[in-house]
């Protein structure tokens, strides 16, 4: 075990005797708030499944959690071990011990917290480059939540300092808040390639006055300016309770509570327009007669629902399209259905 100042390592249970095994490649992108959510079970198993038998190593920073024993708790019969990793400087991060750990996994499992943190301490070190290996090479599953589903996109927005609001990237998509997405730079995982990722769009409290869903129109509107007015880039936002599998195949499916509140997944493509007005100090307008963006929307069920096709990002059954557009700041995000 390391020092708390370097890295932690917990094991929270082990079988006796480990039988190497096959995982099967995957990922599943988690919302931001599991909590024993309905449809947060199934998932798991869907995850588990992929390396059953196997070694399931939960990934983090600022200490020990509690993910590792409620997977023994609940799954022990699924798995051999389940453990836990805190990397917390750059330090560890190129620690040999540190990427054996990951190395010797047949799952990865990477907490929410700040996706900051997963950025100033793991990416450009050695525990980046293992983890790209293991997913890419070794191909073993890999999940994240919140802050861990983040930083699994191609894109991801990663602020130094207080978080961008919807009314604030639509009123003014430069707005300093905005500065710090970063691209293609960190983890490389199958079928999220051109892809941003956010989640908790739903949440709504005295810290988070406002849901994300114009926050993601605006940060994709800025990937794509930021990448000479390229078109070809997507979306993928996770309301809380909402858990999409992705096989090796590309397919998606969501787990969540099978009502229509909280367990939402959106695939946000373009719709071949750019935004008509993308200037510092001014509103974002993306219009396109009221077609800039097509969505196609998940429902979550326990069973898990839909199908989505990653690699062409059209096939798909069992959700509803959609337009994305906004026709000037403070009037927000406004959908359509087709």
């Amino acid at each position: 075990m390391g020092s708390r100042y370097d890295f932690d390592y917990y094991l929270a249970c082990e079988g006796r005797d480990y039988q190497s095994i096959t995982a099967q490649p995957g990922c599943l992108l988690i919302g931001g708030a599991e909590g024993n959510k309905s449809g947060e079970h199934e998932a798991t198993q869907w995850f588990l499944k992929r390396a059953y038998g196997g070694k399931y190593l939960v990934l983090r920073v600022g200490g020990i959690g509690r993910q590792a024993d409620w997977i023994c708790r609940n799954y022990r019969d699924w798995i051999y071990s389940a453990a836990e990793l805190s990397i917390d400087s750059r330090e560890s991060a190129n620690n040999s011990t540190v990427t054996d750990y990951i190395l010797d996994a047949d799952a990865l499992f990477i907490a929410g917290g700040d996706q900051n943190d997963y950025q100033e301490y793991w990416q450009g070190t050695k525990t980046e480059e293992t983890l790209n290996y293991v997913i890419n090479e070794k191909k073993i599953p890999i999940a994240g939540t919140s802050a861990g589903m983040a930083i699994l996109g191609d894109y991801y927005y990663s602020p130094d300092h207080q978080g961008v609001i919807s009314s604030e990237i639509l009123n003014d998509p430069f707005h300093y808040n905005t500065e710090h997405i970063h691209r293609s730079d960190f983890l490389q995982v199958p079928y999220l390639h051109q892809v941003l990722t956010d989640t908790h769009l739903d949440r709504l409290n005295q810290w988070n006055p406002e849901t994300r869903y114009g926050r993601l129109l605006g940060l994709l509107a800025k990937v794509i300016y930021e990448d000479n007015n390229q078109l070809d880039h997507y979306g993928i936002g996770l309301e809380e309770g909402a858990f999409v599998a992705i096989d090796e195949q590309g397919i998606a499916k969501v787990f969540g509570n099978g009502t229509n509140i909280g367990q939402d997944a959106y695939f946000l493509q373009t719709n071949g327009a750019l935004p008509e007005q993308m200037e510092p100090g001014w509103p974002l307008v993306w219009n396109n007669e009221g077609k800039a963006v097509k969505t196609y929307r998940i429902s979550g069920t326990p069973e898990g629902s839909g199908h989505f096709d990653l690699k062409d990002w059209s096939t798909a059954n069992g959700g509803q399209w959609e337009y994305w557009y906004t026709v000037g700041g403070k009037s927000g995000l406004k959908k359509q259905s087709f």
